[in-house]
C-alpha cells in the first residue's frame, strides 16, 4: 500500500510540474523559453511596440539574453556593484509616470518590470565603468557623440570576442513558429 501511495504522489507531482524548454545554452548556463518570452514582452513594453511573440522576435530576444549573460559573467568576475532596490523602486515610479501602458497587455508583472529596469541600470553602469572614454573638460555635442559611439563600439567588439570564446548553442525548437 505504501508503494502505491508513493507512486501516486510521484505521478501527481510530475503532472503538476511545469516544463520549460531550454532555448539557449551558454557554457554551463541555460536560458529557458519562458525567459526569452519575458524578454520579448518587456522589450516591447519598454519600446511601446505591439506584442509580437513570433520566431524572429524570440530569436532577437535570445541574442540579447546571451549578451546579458556574458555581461553578468564579467560583472561577477569583476565584482561590479548592483543597483539598490530603492533605485529600482524609483525607476519603476518614474517609468509609471512617463508611460501609461498597462503591464497586463504585455503579460508583465510589476516585479518583472522592476527587475528589468534594475538590470538595465546595472548594465549601463557596467558599460560606463568597463568601457569608459574620457571626455574633454569642455565637450561639444560631437565629442559626446564620438565618446558614446566609442563606448558602444568597444562594447560590441568585446561582446563579439566573448561570443567566440563562450560555448553558445541555440536550440532550434525554441524558435520555430
Amino acid at each position: 500500500m505504501r508503494v502505491a501511495i508513493t507512486f501516486v504522489a510521484i505521478a501527481l507531482t510530475s503532472i503538476a510540474g511545469v516544463v520549460d524548454r531550454v532555448a539557449v545554452v551558454i557554457g554551463n548556463k541555460v536560458i529557458t523559453e519562458s525567459e526569452v518570452l519575458r524578454e520579448v514582452r518587456l522589450t516591447e513594453l519598454m519600446n511601446g511596440q505591439p506584442l509580437d511573440l513570433g520566431p524572429a522576435a524570440r530569436r532577437a530576444a535570445a541574442d540579447r539574453l546571451v549578451d546579458q549573460q556574458l555581461i553578468r559573467n564579467e560583472m561577477e568576475i569583476g565584482n561590479y556593484p548592483m543597483p539598490t532596490a530603492a533605485e529600482a523602486d524609483a525607476m519603476v515610479r518614474k517609468w509609471r509616470q512617463e508611460h501609461h501602458l498597462p503591464l497586463e497587455n504585455y503579460g508583465v508583472t510589476e516585479e518583472e518590470l522592476k527587475q528589468y529596469l534594475l538590470w538595465q541600470l546595472a548594465a549601463i553602469r557596467f558599460t560606463d565603468q568597463r568601457f569608459h572614454v574620457a571626455i574633454p573638460d569642455s565637450p561639444s555635442e560631437s565629442a559626446d557623440r564620438a565618446a558614446a559611439n566609442s563606448v558602444d563600439d568597444q562594447l560590441d567588439a568585446w561582446l563579439k570576442q566573448q561570443r567566440t570564446t563562450a560555448r553558445v548553442q541555440f536550440k532550434d525548437g525554441a524558435f520555430k513558429p
